[in-house]
């Protein structure tokens, strides 16, 4: 206090002056959130402008993709009726047409349009920039034509794509686009944004008067590189400054208020420690809030795996040397299916349901914890060994009571895998995944819902750790052989085609299925090699029939998703073709739902189809399954998989599945298959329902090569 009373002029002389930098710097810092503002709202317009754009270049991709489809010589009606369905799918179009070798054969709609019908796009100049019809063509991409005035008369912008059969030009399809539409739709009627070319060649929108800083954002898509602009409100930096001169005098004003709150500063102090005694309370009500969002599930409102580890690695530090650990795993059965039929706030539901009734039971367990999804955790300490059946039967018990969601009846049950410490491991990772087997192993046990790990699980988690030691030499030592399940058209019991499964004769153990080895190839890091090694090995053994005489039938072969990067793919397959004399219709890849929703495969599948090797999708509906993307992707047949043919007569569900996986390829003109048919029942349920080509036990086993060249010599024998 005896400092502001002999040198208050000389501390508020300071103030001052460091007020003043300081406003200017906030002067300056507003004019350039300005500037970052509206720089990010023009970025923000011209991403709008670009999405939307390839919004409607996503229709021409549609119509190359029916024309590639059913052809140019297709019923002249149904090209019409789809053309009229691509045009009112959106708006803000001027017309879509298809150009069979280039002339204007196909047109909607006609009206206004009527000046380029039967025009060609190669002589009538109107029609096109010059060159950009070549460009089309040679690039096989899409292209931007425009804005430019159009033959029509108005102002307008083309987007193309040039259509290929066999490598062969057959047209062109375009939609056509109304600049005034695009300007009014996306730069609104008051918008100071207007499009220029990269020179700055005025294309569209609101050409503003040269006043304040011009400001620029690029954008490119297909062949065109434009630069959207405007100009900063000169009226901002007068904003700013009105601003910052308003608390300059406001500043100044409470300086001469200074004295009087110095005279007052006790009271000023003791108001400043009850706001921070406030604050304080507040911020141990928020700690108290953080900790229990950090360890507990917010679903269930019962411990989290955060909770649980630490917990669990807490109780094993502090164990004596006699005391013992029961460890419970499990999740609910067929919780997936909840959640696809129902919806996931169903889903939700069931889990918050199971976690109350199980705590509810009161089961003399330490630990209870959601690790997450569908999974729980259940520690017990100091368990009899005898009473671990009688818990994994209450927890049961109590799981299966019945359950009524959204007006369906469920029927709940769960798998629990179990562990015990220290008789299995004294390490927590370890028993979670010793526990976590269990479970997986309890799923594929008749009856009993739940598994104690024992040596059995353990050796086969060593022979998998075994496994992936000896894989490297089992590629280069040729250990892997493969077999050839038949499909048969089910309505003729021909055979219509093959199946290549993959098998390792290995030396000691003999010839193991891939469920025992797939997964350790996939964790190796050797699945592109094996994948290689068995499209060479089925080129290889379709050309040795080839010259016995034999009448080839496509076989596919099942292919992963790392398969299709960072690889001159294309050029590979084409090498193996010719090294063999094989045509690309004898071979069928099989991909997952999962590689063919990856947006990045599309081209690499697109120019698969092109060379005529039949893409089919493995495991449909398991995963993700989307129409939409179905409805682009380039993929020619369906595989339902065999975990909804065994539903078959014991699930109205699955059946429901078949029954709308069969609609969905017959309306797109989808090729359909099904795998793992082992029943006549199963047999007549997809017969009826449209499929009829199927593979399974019920008709062939897959068999060595030998067996299968035995089948086509009789088969050719019986066709004489």
């Amino acid at each position: 206090m005896a400092f502001f009373k002999k040198k208050p002029f000389t501390i508020i002389l300071i103030f001052i002056v460091v007020l003043q930098i300081a406003l200017f710097y906030y002067y300056s810092l507003s004019v350039d959130r300005e500037y970052r503002a509206a720089k990010a709202d023009l970025s923000s317009q011209a991403n709008l402008l670009t999405s939307n754009i390839e919004e409607r270049a996503s229709i021409v991709k549609g119509v190359s993709s029916f024309i590639q489809t059913v052809g140019f010589d297709a019923d002249p009606d149904e090209i019409n009726r789809y053309l009229y369905s691509a045009y009112n799918s959106t708006n803000h179009m001027m017309n879509v047409l298809i150009a069979p070798e280039g002339v204007i054969r196909y047109l909607y709609p006609i009206e206004g349009n009527t000046a380029i019908l039967n025009k060609s796009l190669f002589f009538e100049s109107r029609l096109s920039t010059p060159g950009l019809i070549e460009e089309t063509i040679r690039s096989r991409t899409i292209t931007i034509d425009g804005p430019r005035v159009l033959a029509q008369g108005e102002y307008g912008m083309v987007i193309r794509q040039a259509i290929f059969k066999n490598n062969s030009f057959e047209g062109i399809v375009s939609v056509t686009l109304r600049i005034n539409d695009i300007i009014d739709h996306f730069l609104g009627n008051n918008s100071r944004v207007y499009v220029t070319r990269e020179d700055h060649t005025f294309l569209f929108g609101s050409r503003a008067e040269n006043k304040g800083t011009l400001i620029s954002i690029p954008v490119h898509f297909y062949n065109q590189s434009w630069l959207i602009n405007t100009y900063l409100d000169p009226r901002a930096k007068w904003n700013a400054l009105v601003s910052v001169l308003l608390v300059d005098l406001a500043f100044l004003s409470i300086i001469g208020s200074v004295l009087y709150f110095l005279s007052r500063q006790r009271r000023f102090n003791r108001e400043l420690e009850q706001v921070v005694n406030i604050r304080t309370r507040d911020l141990r009500i928020s700690e108290r809030l953080y900790e229990k969002l950090a360890y507990y599930d917010s679903l269930t409102e019962i411990p989290n795996r955060r909770f649980f580890m630490d917990e669990f690695d807490r109780l094993l530090k502090a164990a004596e040397p006699a005391q013992t650990f029961t460890l419970f795993f499990f999740d609910l059965n067929r919780f997936k299916e909840i959640n696809d039929t129902l919806g996931h706030s169903a889903g939700d539901q069931v889990i918050r349901t199971l976690a109350g009734r199980i705590h509810k039971v009161k089961l003399p367990c330490r630990l209870f914890a959601r690790t997450g999804g569908d999974e729980f955790v259940m520690l017990f300490q100091d368990l009899p060994r005898e009473s671990i059946a009688e818990m994994a039967e209450q927890l049961s018990e109590a799981a299966s009571q019945p359950l009524v969601i959204f007006g369906t009846h469920l029927s709940l049950s769960v798998s629990i895998g179990i562990s015990l410490y220290p008789e299995h491991s004294t390490n927590k990772e370890d028993l979670l995944k010793y526990a976590d087997m269990s479970m997986y192993q309890a799923k594929s046990t008749d009856g009993q819902g739940y598994f104690l790990f024992d040596d059995q699980l353990r050796e086969k988690l060593q022979q998998k750790t075994m496994i992936a030691k000896y894989l490297h030499s089992a590629l280069e030592n040729h250990e892997f052989v493969l077999h050839y399940q038949p499909q048969v058209n089910a309505a003729t019991g021909a055979v219509a085609g093959l199946e290549a499964l993959v098998r390792w004769n290995h030396p000691e153990k003999g010839l193991l299925l891939p469920g025992y080895f797939i997964s350790a190839v996939e964790e190796a890091g050797l699945m592109t090699q094996l994948t290689d090694w068995v499209i060479h090995e089925v080129c290889r053994q379709l050309a040795a029939w080839k010259r016995e005489g034999l009448q080839i039938l496509r076989t596919s072969v099942n292919i992963s998703n790392s398969w299709f990067y960072n690889r001159n793919l294309i050029l590979m397959l084409r090498s193996i073709l010719d090294e063999y004399g094989l045509t690309p219709d004898c071979l069928e890849f099989e991909i997952t739902e999962s590689t063919v929703l990856l947006e990045e495969h599309y081209p690499l599948l697109q120019q698969m189809r092109d060379e005529g090797i039949l893409v089919s999708v493995d495991d449909f509906g398991t995963k993700y399954s989307s129409l939409n993307y179905l409805k682009h992707f380039p993929v020619g047949k369906i595989k339902i998989d065999r975990t909804f043919i065994i539903g078959i007569g014991q699930s109205s569900i699955d059946e429901t599945i078949i029954k709308s996986i069969t609609f969905v390829a017959s309306q797109l003109g989808y090729d359909l298959i099904a795998e793992g048919v082992d029943s006549e029942e199963q047999v007549d349920f997809l017969m009826a329902n449209g499929c009829k080509y199927m593979q399974g036990f019920l008709f062939y086993r897959p068999l060595p090569a030998e067996e299968i060249r035995l089948l086509l010599t009789a088969k050719d024998a019986a066709a004489q």
